[in-house]
């Protein structure tokens, strides 16, 4: 059977070891690599790497067949140019690692005739039908990293500082990033600039360097800083962008159990016939699981 694997979209540390695994385990199949995700598959892009290439990159952010956003594949000219590339080569199931613009995709492909596995993978942590997608350990750690180094500096002014945090549009990485760093507040995208004024005026009673917790496409991080400097008397506020430390570096030890787990259950499925379906984490069930696409 011959097998394609793409990443894409955005990018997040576990990724690697994803595609490691499924490499290993998928051994018997035929397996083409394209680089540049979807985009990759239109430009017919096919990359060669042995299992030692990927096992020395396992634990490192980023991927090694490297990613994309593809607005090509949003056409109908460039999807049809997808969808024949793929016939081309003869491949029997396409696995893809992405998050919501590539769920979407995969269900397209499928559409047009060609399997597919679905992997969630994106910082965000905001594929519904997961409650875990491979890279919010590592994004979530690295932000809680960046924050503590900077806020010793913080602390040394008598300074608070809004700190904004990846997430698109949703609040996961805010709200554990927050609570981990003891922030005041935590503005996400329910939350009002009053209720976030009253917090820093009674953490400034005991805490001359409180910190706060943005999450990204809410508001803009210098109009929340002009705003309680406007309103707090004296207050000496500083913004940081935490940005794309949070994608790279090396996959924490959760991540790398996660994007194991993930693959193996993927892995195990297609080597049993199965298609068409995406591997998910249930918390409640504290297991990988697969749902139909």
């Amino acid at each position: 059977m011959n097998i394609a694997i793409i990443g894409s979209g955005g990018d997040g540390a576990g990724m690697n070891e994803c595609l490691y695994t499924l490499y290993s385990k998928l051994k018997k199949h035929n397996i083409m690599l394209f680089c540049h995700g979807l985009q990759g598959i239109i430009n017919n892009e096919i990359v060669n790497y042995s299992i030692n290439d990927l096992k020395q990159e396992r634990t490192k952010g980023g991927i090694i067949i490297k990613s994309s956003r593809s607005s090509e594949f949003m056409t109908d000219k460039g999807f049809n140019k997808c969808i024949s590339n793929l016939k081309k080569n003869k491949i029997d199931i396409l696995i893809i690692m992405g998050g919501n613009g590539s769920y979407q995709a995969t269900k397209k492909i499928i559409q047009a005739g060609i399997p597919c596995v679905f992997i969630p993978t994106t910082i965000d942590n905001d594929i519904k039908q997961s409650d875990y997608c491979i890279g919010f350990s590592t994004a979530v750690t690295n932000a809680i990293d960046f924050i503590q180094k900077v806020n010793t500096s913080m602390q040394a002014f008598d300074r608070t500082c809004i700190y904004e945090v990846m997430g698109r549009h949703c609040p996961d990485i805010a709200n554990s990033v927050s609570k981990a760093v003891n922030a005041c507040f935590c503005f996400v995208g329910t939350s009002k600039k009053t209720e976030l004024l009253k917090a820093v005026k009674n953490e400034l009673k005991t805490n001359t360097a409180p910190i706060i917790i943005l999450q990204e496409n809410t508001i803009n991080i210098d109009e929340l800083k002009q705003y309680l400097q406007n309103n707090i008397k004296n207050i000496d506020a500083k913004s940081a962008v935490v940005g794309y430390v949070q994608r790279g570096g090396f996959a924490t030890k959760k991540e790398l159990k996660m994007a194991n787990g993930f693959a193996t259950l993927a892995s195990t499925l297609i080597n049993k016939g199965e298609k068409n379906f995406m591997v998910a984490y249930d918390n409640s069930l504290n297991n990988f699981v697969s749902k139909n696409l």
